[in-house]
Order: C-alpha cells, then structure tokens, then sequence
C-alpha cells in the first residue's frame, strides 16, 4: 500500500521544508518535491516529523498502580499505555525497569522479569508502537546480575543503566535527605530506613563488575545515572559508559560531552521548568549546548510539549528541538532504521498542529496508522 503524505513543514535534516512523503508499506520508499504527486493527503502547514524515540520511561509504573494499593494486571496496563503513547507521538519506547528489592516502590526483582517479559511478548503480538526494556541495575542489588543476563541472553533488553541511589553522593548528597525522601515518599520509619541504607552501602564489586563486562560483550548501549562528578565520570568512561542521564551539575554534564559521553535530561524538567527532586534545572543545561536529547523519564506526553518550551525558553530551533527527541536518541540505541525522514527509513512519522497548545493529530507506526486524531479524516 502507497500512501503520499504533502505538507510546507515536513522535518528533514533539521531543517522544515515543503514535499511530498511517499510511504510503501512499513518505510519511506522517498521525498519528492512539494505538490509533485497528482494525488497526496494534503495536511497544510501542519508539521511532518518523525515518531518519537524514548529512551527513558517509568510511566508504567503508574499505569499498573496509579493509586497507592490499587494496582492492576502489568499485561494490561502495558496495552493501555500502549495506546496513549500513540496519542502522545511516541512511536519507539524503552520502559525503564528497576531490578531492586523495594517493596515499598513496588519493585523487585521478580516484578522486573515479570515486566519484562509481558512487554516482550505483546510488543510480539499487539502493542502499536515499538516498546523495548531498559533494565535499570542498582548496584546494591546483586542478586539481580543474574536475572538480568538471563533476560539479555533471551533478547528481551536494549539499554543497561547503572544507579546508585545510596546516601552520600548521586541524588541523596546527604544521609539526612536520603531519610527525608524515603521518609516523605515511602512511609518508611527509621528502623526500615536503616535496613534500606545499609542495603545500598553494601555493594559487591566482583557482581558489579561481571554485569557490566557481560553487557559490554552483548554489545548493548550502557547508560549512568545521576552523575554528580568528574572523578565519577572518569570511572564510567571506563567502564563503558556511553551515556550520563541526568547528570546533576553543568559542570559534570560539561565535563562528560568533552569526554564524549552522551547526556540526557527530562522533557518534565524542561516543561514544568524544573527538577521536581530539587536539582539542576534541564533548561541550563539546554542553553549551553550540553544536554543531548530527552527523554519522558515518566510523563510522556512532555516529549512533544518540551521542544516548544526549548525554543521558548533557550531559543534552541525548533527542528533541532525535535531532533533531541527523535533522530538523536534513535542512534544512542543503535536504531538507525527510525529517527529521521529519509528514504528506506521505517515510516514512524507524527503530524503535529501547534496552532495552539501543540500536539499530535496523526500517528503512523510502520506505514500504518495508529492514531487518528483528525476529525472526518482518514487515510
């Protein structure tokens, strides 16, 4: 099936041009010039981009419990979730699955692979948009090195982080607001805050150390997680790092794009115009040029929202600003079949109205439509 898609604003290398985007099954057979097609879906000036490509997301955890105790079945918020990334314009998403022995996150290792698993099979089966797995590995956890190469071996994972949320260093600078955080967001008195920190301060290096050469032999992109400094950076790097999500200082996320790690923000941070856990602020980091791409980490929907509020508040191009969402992380992933409007690309595309508050009123998913939010239209 041929569809032809026409538009003044369709995004091709950074840059909006008129054209004709001519669609053969699941990839773009080619652009011709505007008008050139005696038949095309005319969208005016609507905006043609590419799907977007998230790289970070936890927004499954509040599908499956978007109330505190009231949960439901993991197969069918993955479908729900599903649908409202198509609606959001996220045509590629990696869900972030913590391995970690935290009941009072809801997390574990067993819910992980149970996670990972429902994703896998119906991403097989009947999800719309691509969704893949990003295990998030804490370092205190060993028991779940394991699991996890279990899990690579079946080809369930795409992207391995390393997190360390003990007291002292990352996110928590200081015992008392590693306390206050678990205190406040977990209901944990001091006894159960006590086991937890004595849980992240113990860490087996050997375990560490066997995970991360096994996912650098398996050849999959290793990410850090709240890098707080150089000296810390410096290890990474030779560890294998590739990628510093959240970094928390300017300094530090200028330190790693000179080393040439990779660095990614939160599109939530840039829309709500800051870190909700109080650190550096997306935008700073935009502005000097050292934030790479976004990612939603667990609101979706801000993708979209947040190039618009970069152009806003960083006068960062808007093409460059959609750039940071899908053609740049795409190639952080080793995706270079998505991302970007070219021919023999996966036609993963998005139309855009930004008349007013933008967002996204057609979403095509491998030449298919699969979302449709265009009143009396159809293709």
């Amino acid at each position: 099936m041929q569809t032809i898609l026409r538009s003044t604003n369709v995004l091709i290398d950074e840059e909006f041009i008129a054209a004709d985007l001519v669609i053969q099954g699941e990839f773009i057979q080619r652009v011709d010039k505007y008008g050139e097609n005696e038949i095309a879906v005319d969208l005016g000036d609507k905006k043609i981009v590419p799907g977007i490509v998230d790289l970070h997301s936890d927004a499954i955890e509040k599908e499956i419990e978007p109330r505190p105790n009231a949960t439901f079945p993991v197969e069918l918020a993955i479908s729900e979730l599903d649908k409202k990334l198509s609606m959001a314009g996220v045509t590629t998403m990696f869900h972030a699955i913590g391995f970690e022995e935290n009941p009072k996150k809801r997390r574990s290792i067993d819910l992980a692979i149970h996670q990972i698993e429902e994703i896998f099979y119906a991403n097989e089966k009947h999800l719309g948009v691509d969704n893949f797995v990003h295990a998030r590995f804490e370092l205190s956890s060993s028991e779940a090195v394991e699991p996890i190469k279990e899990v690579i071996n079946k080809g369930m994972v795409k992207l391995v982080s390393l997190m360390d949320h003990s007291p002292g260093q990352g996110q928590f600078k200081t015992l008392e607001t590693f306390k206050a955080f678990y205190g406040k967001h977990y209901g944990l008195d001091d006894e159960d805050i006590k086991a937890v920190i004595d849980k992240k301060m113990n860490k087996n290096e050997e375990k560490i150390n066997e995970l991360i050469t096994f996912v650098n032999d398996k050849g999959i992109t290793l990410l850090s997680h709240d890098d707080d400094c150089m000296q810390k950076l410096d290890g990474l790097l030779k560890l294998g790092v590739k990628i510093s999500e959240f970094p928390l200082s300017l300094e530090v996320a200028k330190y790693a794009v000179d080393k040439g790690i990779a660095t990614g923000m939160g599109a939530p941070n840039i829309v709500r115009g800051g870190s909700q856990s109080g650190n550096i602020a997306a935008i700073d980091l935009v502005k000097e040029g050292v934030c790479k791409y976004l990612c939603s980490d667990y609101h979706p929907t801000s993708m979209l929202q947040a190039v618009y509020r970069m152009k806003k508040d960083a006068n960062l191009d808007i093409a460059k600003g959609f750039s940071m969402i899908t053609s740049t992380p795409a190639k952080y992933a080793h995706l270079y079949d998505r991302g970007e409007i070219k021919e023999g690309k996966r036609a993963d595309i998005i139309v855009i109205d930004d008349t007013n508050i933008p967002k996204v009123i057609l979403t095509i998913k491998d030449g298919e439509s699969i979302y449709n939010g265009i009143r009396g239209f159809r293709l």
